[in-house]
């Protein structure tokens, strides 16, 4: 996916949470159905894979990004994981199970889904 690419999504419709999830869901797909397909399927859904979290971290880096700071640190140190193990996995070195695992944990804070925020526990008064 190319950077204008995903700039034209962003200019539908959808919100850029949900075009995100939504290009988040379709290589994580490619990614789960790669093996089966043969090394020629799985090269090509890692690289696309890998194209996606190159395009994030080009707009995670840009002064524009409106995402707090800390956040952004953290999915730019994702992305350059994202790069480095891409890298074994489409030599055939590394499973795709790591980048799928990472992918639906984005979508599900993405979502924002309880699994991916976390609760203040609460304390509550006993009156034994």
């Amino acid at each position: 996916m190319s950077v204008a690419a995903y700039q034209k999504a962003n200019q539908s419709t959808e919100t850029p949470k949900q075009t995100e999830y939504r290009a988040f869901a379709i290589f994580t797909r490619a990614l789960e159905e790669a093996e089966a397909k043969g090394p020629v399927a799985v090269v090509k859904a890692v690289a696309d894979n890998r194209q996606l979290w190159l395009t994030l971290q080009v707009d995670l880096a840009s002064e524009e990004n409106k995402l707090p700071l800390e956040l952004r640190a953290q999915l730019l140190s994702i992305a350059i994981w994202v790069n480095k193990y891409s890298v074994d996995a489409m030599k055939g070195e590394a499973s795709l199970e790591p980048l799928i695992t990472v992918n639906k944990q984005i979508m599900e804070g993405l979502r924002g889904s309880p699994t991916a925020q976390q609760e203040a526990p609460q304390t509550e008064a006993r009156t034994d």
